[in-house]
């Protein structure tokens, strides 16, 4: 079966990542993040440290870094007068920070990853159902949906805020699926991230983990994910979906 045939089969569904699935949003969230953690240690340019760390965890929670951050560059003193929840405030600036430069709309278009983006689109084209279920909040998400211009391609958006547990738990995947009212056969979900790619895994759905350079390092020393789903070079990347596909619907 090709990607490009009407589904008819078992799969109905396609789930996106957003954040270095379809945008290399998480380099340029890390750059924003060096600029930040060196305004606030006092220092006259961006510490590379935050870049170095969040490629480390690359596919978390925007808590998940914030905290992190705060923890190993020692932010407590530079952000306690402002929010007892210290992650939120360098959530606050770092969004200011992100929007005004490394995230506005032209850096996001020089950014993309048309390859995903060209896959959403066929599938879009075969009649497939399309989400994003990410761990931006819905307000960033849709932003950069609009920004790429295929939120009015997709059915549903799931942000971070609608889950209690974030990746690499299942739910968000989970209520994805729920929320179209699908099984987790009738579904291809594609990550970019190792923490991404456990949750699709335990979500029970088939799963394509496609590498970024800022992601690559990651999955490659993880020793867990089947390498048969991982994509290294996008120009294998429409045989490896048709693979994925035929293995559920000829199972």
């Amino acid at each position: 079966m090709s990607a490009t045939k009407a589904s008819g089969g078992r799969i109905r569904a396609f789930i996106f990542d957003l954040d270095g699935t379809l945008v290399e949003t998480e380099r340029l969230k890390a750059k924003s993040y060096a600029t930040v953690v060196g305004r606030l240690n006092g220092a006259n340019a961006p510490d590379p440290r935050a870049i170095e760390l969040y490629e480390r965890i690359v596919g978390s929670t925007d808590e998940m870094v914030c905290r992190q951050m705060i923890d190993e560059f020692d932010l407590s003193d530079a952000l306690e007068s402002r929010d007892s929840e210290l992650w939120k405030h360098l959530h606050e600036i770092r969004m200011e920070e992100y929007r005004a430069t490394d995230g506005a709309a032209e850096r996001l278009l020089e950014n993309t990853y048309d390859h995903n983006i060209d896959l959403l689109r066929t599938q879009k084209a075969s009649g497939r159902i399309l989400s994003v279920a990410t761990s931006s909040f819905s307000d960033e998400a849709k932003r950069v949906l609009d920004v790429l211009g295929v939120r009015v391609l997709l059915d549903d958006i799931v942000g971070r805020e609608m889950v209690t547990n974030p990746k690499p738990d299942p739910e968000i995947y989970r209520l994805a699926m729920d929320r179209l009212e699908l099984e987790p056969e009738e579904v291809v979900i594609v990550e970019d991230s190792p923490i991404g790619s456990k949750a699709a895994m335990a979500s029970g759905a088939s799963w394509i983990c496609v590498s970024t350079p800022f992601s690559r390092s990651a999955i490659e020393s993880t020793n867990w994910l089947d390498p048969m789903w991982v994509v290294h070079d996008t120009d294998k990347l429409n045989q490896t979906v048709n693979r994925r596909i035929e293995s559920v619907e000829n199972a």
